[in-house]
């Protein structure tokens, strides 16, 4: 799993860095941590987050500072929310997609790019579930 995990965050890494303004390594690493709930994806998060803001001429260590608080803070909520919905998935791609874009300092159609993010994280949930069921059968 970690090496088809490694595999979506590259083409996340690459889709954001060249064409979008849309936090795909965000979307990525949120569906994974859903779906997995393992402690390697802060590792992933915090080493993405630092080559997309690198790749992007962005400050260094925002990207992943932001990655690793959003990720801690799904985790922590997971007593109280049922996290694997496709509810949750939606509100938190969208509040995650919001709060990263702001950080960033996106200004256009911040609202309608958290929007398309949360539909993008709800199909990308799905194909991970997928995905998931037939690697481990």
């Amino acid at each position: 799993m970690k090496f088809l995990a490694f595999v979506f965050l590259i083409i996340a890494l690459i889709l954001e860095a060249s064409l979008t303004t849309i936090p795909f390594v965000l979307l990525v690493l949120l569906c994974l941590l859903v779906i997995v709930r393992e402690n390697w994806l802060f590792i992933f998060a915090f080493a993405f987050g630092l080559v997309l803001d690198l790749v992007t001429f962005k400050a260094l260590g925002a990207s992943s500072a932001f990655f690793v608080i959003l990720l801690f803070l799904v985790l922590l909520y997971q007593s109280k929310f049922e996290i694997a919905t496709n509810t949750f998935i939606f509100f938190v791609s969208f509040l995650g997609s919001f709060g990263y874009l702001s950080l960033l300092g996106y200004n256009n159609n911040i609202i309608s790019q958290a929007l398309v993010s949360s539909f993008i994280g709800l199909i990308l949930f799905k194909l991970l579930q997928r995905l998931k069921i037939h690697i481990y059968g």
